[in-house]
């Protein structure tokens, strides 16, 4: 919150509301011998052993009395860094940082920031604590619910506000800000709980909370993932040791997942930034089991929990609210006292407080967070390596174990090549598995092996009936929403496998893609808890064996929606679906690694007639072929000959007038024709950023019968798309971004769609299909792959007010029933996606 500046005569660091030339852009930290040591310095400087730190550090630069003394580089779990003097940083000897004073020097500055967060933390606990009066008010009447009513009902936005007499009401949103009401977004908090990592963010807020919360009204709670190094659990034991002396009916709980997480790894491989399931299965699904044991309902509780999440620590956490509802999970409201708050600022705190610090800081980790991690820096994988190797080798171990087809393992591990995996191809001895040998019009498919009870799963999905059964076939009906679905199930004993048919189903994707999820977690389920906790009324239980209660079941199916596929193992295992014919598809890479660029389309669209024989500046040999391969798949040329099409005559005579409409029309016609555009709607989800590495071992997974260099052309050619046109820096299907000086390419929804595209786009769907009675659901679906949704990102919102356009058009190219919850879109089958082009173009 504050500015920092170097207090060169103390070695210390002051805090300022003011802005100057010597402000840092970075938040120093204390630095202890213990890192020196680590460095090796001894060999270098002169300084003692002492219990305060030395110097500071912004990043891996080193300060002392202000100067850079020191600069550390590379580093990684094999490598020391090498280590660049300055020369005043030659021969140097330290003095301890006098910290008595330090504080006095930033205490009006600290003073300021510590108040403003307990009087945070006092509003949220007054406004959310239930008393007696409310409670009896209240308990009957679910005001979220009310409140999520007025919305649909009126179409604005609106919440639920805390009135002075303790007595709620609701009011549109914009309306309860400008008269500053108190807006609340749970009305029924059963718990407040400080959250504790054993990491110095965490250990500040537990301080602030029990300085304003009464001792019994609020519980920490510690979560062991199995990744701990041991100063964390050592600083664990040593706090709440120090607060039951001072609060002795504060409880403390410690969650943890009931298998060790080596036998996840065995079961999911190892985590990665594509298959981050450690921290739903180690962290949050244990300490929302271990809620529900402590409320003691059998349902999960409504919880208010105050962590030390900061603003500073990366973009995306900046992006957060200083107080949200459902951030993980839908019953828990997330407060965050120290938000704005700087590194600098916490050692302050915990400086001025004397609280104990984790002695991984004082051996330079920057975070002590989980001993290995996909998103761990090299540095910090070197400290662990050297200070806590018993608690990383296990892993590493595990890792080099599974490259079987690497040659050099160690060069892997230390450039953090696993932290990408995007499939599960190391989990070769898996037997398990699904086929999906149809879909439309009936849908088979085949369970091979599979771990869990198929018919609990299939309670989930609504009432089921069991109409007749004998050694082979098993026959019945489920209940879904309001429609009921006869199915078959055959089993082989000798293959180990059944037969799952349900007729006549290919329009119902809602319910298509509820029954894939409900298949995934039979065949892959590896009870790691993650879906039992998103279970509102306690009917699941996955251990030691799944088990659902039909009675306290309602079919909200949350534990089907809550991940890709319903279930983190099938999602980190991620086997490509059986009967899935790759086969169909052309070449992926046809275009030399060159994109579709809007300088060359520019050219052509000047010249359409004679561009092939006219001085254009494409290489004939290498840009030339590439060119027409995209103009082919753009349907702008004839797909046998280099003669424009009808689309593209029509194109021609729009691009100077309506560029980006054309462009819009290109990328429909790409995610159809193009094997790799028609990958990257598929695969890539909206709002992801991931760079090209990444990218490239997911298209990896979809094409294994690909080698990796054909399959880089191809990305490359998408992406370089991407960067010379509209349809990366406009259209932002793959915007260029340069992060850490690396490119990383973002995927965004574009809501600007012109009408014109809307339409092109659902009869191009609806020809795909074969069937001109749509709904906008679909399109939402979370199993859809391809239509205006997938293609462009585009709301809901927008959609609809698009199709309200259409709808009044002179052309009446659609009808549309949107009002009383209906979302059906009916198009005309005398219009072609052709007849669209030349109507409204």
């Amino acid at each position: 919150m504050f500015k920092i500046t170097w207090d060169k005569k103390n070695n210390g660091v002051l805090l300022t509301m003011r802005s100057s030339e010597e402000t840092l852009n970075v938040s120093p930290r204390p630095v202890f011998y213990e890192e020196l040591d680590l460095l090796g310095l001894e060999e270098f400087w002169d300084y003692p052993k002492s219990e305060q730190p030395l110097l500071w550090a912004c990043e891996r630069r080193y300060f002392y009395k202000g100067e850079l003394v020191l600069e550390a580089r590379g580093g990684n779990i094999y490598d020391d860094p090498q280590l660049i003097l300055t020369d005043i940083g030659k021969k140097l000897k330290l003095e301890p940082i006098n910290i008595e004073l330090l504080c006095e020097n930033n205490e009006t500055a600290m003073f300021l920031l510590e108040h403003e967060a307990l009087e945070f933390i006092n509003t949220i606990y007054r406004r959310y604590c239930p008393n007696a009066t409310q409670k009896l008010i209240n308990d009957e009447i679910d005001f979220q619910q009310l409140a999520e009513n007025q919305e649909k009902k009126l179409k604005e936005k609106h919440t639920v506000i805390k009135e002075d007499c303790d007595s709620f009401d609701i009011m549109p949103l914009a309306e309860a800000e400008i008269k500053g009401k108190q807006i609340i977004l749970n009305t029924k908090i059963e718990m407040f709980i400080a959250s504790f990592s054993g990491g110095k963010d965490s250990q500040v807020v537990l301080d602030l909370v029990s300085r304003v919360i009464p001792s019994n009204d609020f519980s920490v709670i510690y979560s062991d993932t199995g990744y701990e190094l041991p100063p964390s659990l050592e600083l664990y034991e040593q706090t709440k040791k120090m607060y039951q002396e001072q609060y002795p009916d504060l409880q403390f709980y410690l969650s943890k997942n009931h298998q060790d997480v080596l036998y996840y790894w065995d079961k999911m491989g190892s985590p990665s930034r594509m298959h981050r399931w450690c921290c739903s299965v180690m962290k949050t699904a244990p300490l929302y089991r271990l809620l529900k044991e402590i409320h003691g309902s059998g349902k999960q509780p409504n919880v208010l929990v105050f962590e030390g999440v900061r603003a500073e620590e990366s973009n995306r956490r900046a992006l957060y609210d200083r107080i949200g509802r459902g951030v993980k999970h839908n019953n828990v409201v997330n407060a965050r006292p120290i938000f704005e708050w700087n590194a600098t600022e916490i050692y302050l705190y915990l400086f001025t407080r004397q609280l104990p610090i984790n002695k991984g800081y004082r051996n330079g980790l920057n975070r002590v967070g989980c001993s290995i991690c996909p998103y761990s820096s090299n540095w910090s994988e070197c400290i662990v390596e050297k200070k806590y190797p018993n608690n990383i080798n296990k892993f590493v171990e595990q890792i080099l174990n599974s490259l079987s087809n690497v040659k050099d393992k160690d060069v892997y591990l230390k450039d953090g090549k696993w932290k990408l995996r995007a499939g599960g191809k190391a989990l070769s001895e898996e037997l398990s598995r699904v086929d999906f040998i149809s879909t439309n019009p009936d849908f088979v498919a085949i369970l091979t092996a599979p771990k869990e009870d198929l018919f609990q799963w299939f309670n989930t999905l609504g009432k089921l009936q069991i109409q007749s059964q004998d050694k082979t076939t098993i026959s019945g009906e489920i209940k879904y929403n309001k429609s009921v679905f006869p199915f078959r199930i055959v089993s082989d004993e000798e293959k180990n496998n059944s037969t799952i048919y349900f007729e006549d189903i290919g329009s119902e994707i809602l319910f298509q893609s509820h029954l894939k999820r409900v298949l995934y977690k039979s065949t892959y389920c590896v009870h790691c808890e993650a879906c039992e906790v998103e279970c509102p009324t306690g009917a699941l239980s996955v251990v030691p064996f799944v088990s659902i209660d039909d009675k306290k079941c309602i079919h909200c199916r949350k534990c089907l929606d809550f991940t890709e596929k319903g279930c983190i193992a099938a999602k980190s295992i991620n086997t490509p679906e059986g009967g899935k014919n790759m086969g169909k598809f052309i070449s992926i890479d046809r275009y030399a690694g060159f994109g579709l660029r809007k300088v060359w389309l520019d050219k052509f669209f000047s010249n359409t007639e004679g561009f092939f024989e006219s001085n254009h500046g494409l290489n004939p040999t290498k840009q030339i072929p590439p060119f027409i391969c995209w103009l082919r798949e753009a349907e702008i040329l004839n797909r046998d000959d280099k003669k424009i099409s009808v689309i593209g005559k029509i194109m021609t005579d729009n691009y100077f007038s309506n560029e980006l409409i054309v462009w819009e029309i290109i990328w429909v016609n790409l995610s159809y024709n193009s094997t790799i555009a028609k990958w990257y709607v598929e695969n890539v989800n909206w709002n992801t950023r991931m760079k090209k590495l990444e990218q490239e071992l997911l298209l990896r997974n979809s094409f294994p019968q690909y080698k990796e260099r054909t399959l880089r052309n191809a990305l490359e050619a998408l992406l370089n798309t991407f960067k010379e046109g509209p349809l990366g820096n406009t259209l932002l299907i793959g915007k260029h971004e340069v992060e850490n000086r690396k490119t990383i390419v973002v995927k965004q929804p574009y809501n600007n769609l012109s009408p014109v595209t809307v339409a092109y786009s659902l009869y191009r769907y609806a020809e795909q299909k074969n069937r001109y009675s749509l709904t906008i659901s679909e399109f939402y679906d979370k199993n859809q792959t391809e239509g205006i949704y997938r293609q462009f990102g585009i709301s809901k919102e927008r959609f609809e007010a698009v199709l309200r356009t259409l709808k009044e058009d002179k052309n009446q190219v659609l009808n549309a029933d949107l009002n009383m919850g209906l979302d059906n879109i009916n198009l005309r089958e005398d219009y072609t996606s052709l007849d669209i082009i030349k109507m409204l173009l």
